[in-house]
Order: C-alpha cells, then sequence, then structure tokens
C-alpha cells in the first residue's frame, strides 16, 4: 500500500514538474511579446528567399531560423545603425583590433565571419559552390566583408555556411532528435563552436541572453539556445 502510494506520488510530482517547465517555457514569447511578433513579421517576409538559399546548401530552413530567432527578437535597428556605422569606420581601417561588433539582423561579428571564410576556404565546397573569398587583411578585403554583412541574403549565406561546416565538425549531430540539433546548433552560434562535441552541448544552459540596451545587474538573463528551442517547437 505505501509503494502504490509512494508510486502516484512520484508520478503526479513528474507530471507537476513537466507541467511547469512546459509553461516557463512558454513565456518566452509573453516575455519578449512585442519583439517576438516584429521577429516573427520578419520571417515570415523573408521566408520565401529564405526557403530558397538554405535548402541549397543541404540545410533544413526550419532549424536555420530557429538558430537565429534570438538574435531577431534581440535585434535593434538603432544599436544596429550605430555598431555598423562604427564598424564601417574602425574595421575597413584597423580589423577587428579596431571594431568587432555584431551587425545587422542576424548579428553577427567580423571576427566571426572571418573565421567562418577562413574554415571554408579550406574545403571542397568553395569549388562546388564558386563561393570564394579574398583572406587577406587589406582594406578592401575588409571593405567587401562589411558590405557582404550589412546584405541580408549574404547574412543568410553565412548562416547557411556555418551549418553546413558545423554538422561537418560533428557528423554525429545528424543523429541527434530534430530538438537536440536546434539546441546544439543555436549554443555553437552563441557561443562559438570550438572545442568538443560535448563541451559545447555542455553550454546549451548557460544564461547570457538578454536584450537590454546596456544590462544593469538587474538585468534578466536567458539560456540562447532554450529560446531557439522553443521557437522551433510553436514554428512547427
Amino acid at each position: 500500500m505505501h509503494v502504490q502510494t509512494i508510486a502516484v506520488f512520484l508520478v503526479a510530482l513528474l507530471a507537476r514538474a513537466f507541467s511547469g517547465s512546459t509553461a516557463l517555457a512558454q513565456d518566452y514569447q509573453k516575455i519578449f511579446e512585442k519583439e517576438w511578433i516584429e521577429a516573427d513579421k520578419y520571417v515570415a517576409g523573408q521566408r520565401e528567399v529564405w526557403n530558397l538559399i538554405f535548402p541549397e546548401f543541404g540545410i533544413r530552413t526550419e532549424l536555420a531560423v530557429a538558430v537565429v530567432f534570438p538574435e531577431l527578437v534581440r535585434y535593434s535597428a538603432l544599436m544596429d545603425f550605430m555598431e555598423t556605422t562604427a564598424v564601417k569606420a574602425l574595421y575597413q581601417q584597423k580589423g577587428v583590433k579596431g571594431a568587432d561588433f555584431s551587425i545587422g539582423r542576424f548579428q553577427m561579428k567580423p571576427s566571426f565571419v572571418e573565421d567562418l571564410e577562413r574554415q571554408w576556404m579550406r574545403t571542397e565546397w568553395r569549388h562546388e559552390y564558386g563561393i570564394y573569398f579574398d583572406l587577406s587583411e587589406t582594406l578592401e578585403a575588409r571593405r567587401i566583408r562589411i558590405l557582404r554583412l550589412d546584405d541580408r541574403n549574404w547574412q543568410c549565406i553565412y548562416l547557411a555556411m556555418f551549418l553546413k561546416l558545423l554538422y561537418r565538425r560533428f557528423p554525429e549531430l545528424a543523429e541527434e532528435e530534430d530538438i537536440e540539433q536546434v539546441r546544439f546548433c543555436a549554443t555553437a552560434y552563441n557561443a562559438s563552436f570550438y572545442g568538443t562535441y560535448e563541451r559545447v552541448r555542455s553550454k546549451s544552459a548557460r544564461r547570457f541572453y538578454h536584450t537590454d540596451f546596456i544590462p544593469t545587474p538587474g538585468t534578466k538573463r536567458y539560456a540562447y539556445s532554450e529560446i531557439a528551442v522553443f521557437y522551433y517547437k510553436i514554428a512547427l
């Protein structure tokens, strides 16, 4: 009798914990209500183009969108203008030592893209896709890179390249459930995909994400990958 009572109690406790975690996950859409709506509108407006770009690189559009959706929520047109202007003035002259701010809706840094271009140029895909990059440390190479970062389609191409390289680096990723693939890819995009598979995955629960213009001690922070996973679930 006591064993049955304990069993029932444990089942009820697990059910409550599960429903509680689900409710918490659903709060993301409420927490970022206005920003979420704007991000959704942007995705809807770009969907047709994205459905062409991502599959061309063998990447599912739904996964790619989920990976960057937290950035779309956080995006600020004013901040982007200020950062892009600073980068154009400083990055072109001095490289990432001069300026390395995030640019565009997908919030990509020049240093991220420089590294991405170097990795891409080591693969046979540069010939297959006819995409080549000037890796020289020249003002012209940096100027062209900034123009690409300012371009919506090129940001998608960069994201597709990143994800393609990620699956190449970690072939075991393709064997994971879809949700776990989203979680891993989002973590890698937000926190860098260097290190072992387990090391990248261990960063998924870190709460560094926020939408405050200037963070304060009271700023609420969230796990980037959890927002990506939540979006993926409701977007299906």
